[in-house]
């Protein structure tokens, strides 16, 4: 399985009776690892082959009444940025 996953280092597959749960969990985990400079990639591909192949649910682990809500693929990004985008200066008024 580990093509599906570009050698990243870490793989957090979230199981979940609600998606909406998972998805939400998912996004908080996105932004913790993001905080400690880690890239995140959600792989849509992944969760949806997981969710169609026995194969894989077993090998994941998965109890029949979770679904795979999201697979997020950890580790530290290639490319550092030396600058963030330009932005227009905001027109705010304070009251």
């Amino acid at each position: 399985m580990i093509f599906f996953f570009f050698q990243a280092p870490a793989v957090i597959v979230i199981l979940a009776q609600d998606k909406t749960n998972g998805i939400l969990a998912a996004q908080n985990m996105e932004f913790v690892a993001e905080a400690n400079g880690l890239g995140v990639l959600y792989s849509g591909f992944f969760t949806m082959a997981a969710n169609m192949s026995r194969k894989i649910k077993k090998a994941i682990g998965d109890p029949k009444r979770k679904k795979v809500a999201m697979t997020l693929v950890l580790g530290y990004p290639n490319v550092k940025f030396l600058r963030l985008t330009p932005h227009k200066e905001l027109d705010v008024k304070y009251m």
